[in-house]
């Protein structure tokens, strides 16, 4: 029963975790360490969802989870007795098909976009040109938009209703907030939220994605304010917000699609990181986090 109770606790504090970083506005001081720890409050609250059937379904083995589900396939082989109630053969099944919900969702949800964007990769082909000197692709439409379209051949795209209306710095900064997510790779930090988002579209999923997404945004936009000032990426995103840029297509990260008055003040009031080792306690505090729950898995006894 110790893994049990132990998986159970796990839970309760990635619940917990979860509720604070969705109410905590510190989260927008220190935006990257958030986005790690959202990570690790997803995965361990996977995984303890996970263990927590599992380990109550493989219970009466009293080992850990794969040696006891090694264990059970050994007597299923043999066709030796399982101390095996109904109850607990229901949650061992229950924890199995949860994996395999979660890793087909994630397949699906991953070729979706995989399709969305090798799409709008064909189409660029045929109507954008190509700017060497900013390392982007130009399309001709008066609207003010700028996104990055991940893929193999990922490519930051600005449209020349952009370049008419931003002045040359303020163009540099979201070029560099484009091309942060792409060197940050923040298309595969979204992917597992995205999915989630698929398989359960209920208000806490929808609000913790929302979060990330945000946070994503705000990790670019700090990137693009150490590298032309927070001034020229703040007066960029009040220009897109006063021309109404319109949303991004589906799969892409634009400048200017989250809360953007919101960053926006966020970038003006300058407000200090979180201290140094706040940062790392909270670090180390999400690395526990994340491996706890799969350490039950394998430990022995």
């Amino acid at each position: 029963m110790i893994y049990v109770w132990h998986h159970a606790i796990t839970l309760t504090l990635a619940a917990g975790a979860t509720y604070g970083l969705t109410r905590g506005r510190w989260t927008h001081r220190c935006p990257q360490l958030a986005v790690l720890l959202w990570q690790a409050t997803t995965f361990s609250a996977l995984t303890a969802t996970v263990g927590l059937l599992l380990s109550t379904g493989l219970a009466p083995y009293n080992r850990g989870i794969i040696p006891s589900l090694l264990e059970l396939i050994a007597n299923l082989t043999a066709g030796a007795p399982r101390p095996l109630t109904a109850a607990h053969v229901a949650a061992v099944v229950a924890g199995l098909l949860i994996i395999a919900t979660v890793v087909a969702v994630q397949v699906r949800s991953s070729w979706q976009l995989w399709q969305r964007r090798s799409r709008h990769h064909l189409l660029l082909r045929l109507v954008a040109r190509a700017d060497t000197h900013n390392r982007v692709l130009v399309l001709e439409h008066p609207a003010a938009a700028a996104y990055y379209l991940p893929g193999p051949s990922g490519c930051v795209v600005v449209s020349t209703g952009t370049l008419n209306a931003l002045t040359e710095s303020e163009l540099a900064a979201v070029l560099a907030h484009e091309h942060a997510h792409a060197r940050q790779r923040h298309h595969l930090v979204l992917a597992p939220f995205h999915a989630l988002r698929q398989a359960l579209p209920w208000r806490p999923v929808l609000r913790a994605a929302a979060c990330v997404e945000l946070l994503v945004e705000m990790c670019a936009d700090d990137h693009a304010a150490r590298h032309h000032g927070a001034v020229a990426i703040a007066a960029a995103l009040h220009r897109f917000r006063e021309l109404g840029s319109h949303p991004a297509p589906p799969g892409t990260l634009a400048a200017a699609d989250q809360a953007v008055m919101l960053r926006i003040e966020r970038l003006r009031s300058a407000q200090p990181p979180l201290a140094f080792t706040i940062r790392w306690t909270v670090a180390l505090a999400a690395l526990a986090t994340a491996t706890t729950p799969i350490s039950l898995f394998v430990l022995p006894i």
